[in-house]
C-alpha cells in the first residue's frame, strides 16, 4: 500500500533504510561501548574502601560527575537510537521524509545527512528558537535565595567584619598559613 503523499521511491526508500540502520549500527556500538565502560579507579561502584568518609569532597565530586556524565551520554544515544526506530516506522506507514511541524517534504540533503529527521530546517530552527527561549526563561527565573547571595558581598563593610570575626575564631587554616596575626 502506497502512500500518496511518499516523497520518494523506492529506491529511495531502500537507501533511506540503509542509511537508518548504518546510523542505528554506530549509535548502539557507542551505547554498548558506554555499557562495557568503567570509570577505572574512580569507578564508585567498585571501591575498595569500605568508606568514602576519609576521600576528599572533590573526589568524590569527580567521581560523581563521571557517572553522571557517562549517564547522560547513554540517554542522548538511546534517545538517538528511538528516532531512528521512528523513522524506520515512518517508512513503513508511509510518512517518512514529511516534516511533522508543517508537513512539507524534508530536503533530500537534509535527510542524507540526518537520516531520523522529524522537522524541515525551518521548522526545525523554529523549534530551535523555542527551546533556547524557554531556557532564557528558566534563567531569568532564578530562586530568591539567589539575590541575598548576591548582595552579601565581601567588600562591604559589615561582611568584612563578620569575615574576620570568623576567622578569629578559627578556620581550617594554622597561624603559619595565615602568617601569624590578622591584620585588618
Amino acid at each position: 500500500m502506497e502512500n500518496q503523499n511518499q516523497p520518494f521511491d523506492e529506491q529511495d526508500l531502500n537507501h533511506y533504510k540503509h542509511l537508518l540502520d548504518h546510523h542505528k549500527e554506530s549509535h548502539m556500538g557507542i551505547l554498548d561501548d558506554i555499557e562495557n565502560l568503567t570509570l577505572g579507579d574512580n569507578d564508585i561502584n567498585e571501591t575498595s574502601e569500605l568508606s568514602t568518609y576519609d576521600n576528599h569532597p572533590a573526589d568524590i565530586a569527580t567521581e560523581l560527575f563521571d557517572v553522571e556524565h557517562q549517564m547522560a551520554l547513554k540517554k542522548l544515544q538511546q534517545h538517538e537510537v528511538n528516532d531512528i526506530e521512528l523513522a524506520k516506522a515512518k517508512i513503513k506507514d508511509g510518512t517518512y521524509g514529511l516534516c511533522e511541524g508543517c508537513g512539507k517534504q524534508i530536503d533530500p540533503k537534509r535527510l542524507e545527512l540526518l537520516p531520523q529527521a522529524k522537522f524541515c530546517i525551518e521548522c526545525a530552527r523554529e523549534v530551535d528558537d523555542h527551546v533556547m527561549d524557554m531556557k532564557g526563561e528558566k534563567r531569568n527565573n532564578r530562586p530568591s535565595e539567589e539575590q541575598v547571595l548576591e548582595s552579601a558581598n565581601i567588600n562591604d563593610t559589615t561582611a568584612g567584619e563578620e569575615f574576620y570575626d570568623a576567622v578569629e575564631y578559627g578556620s581550617s587554616d594554622t597561624h603559619q598559613d595565615r602568617g601569624g596575626e590578622i591584620y585588618r
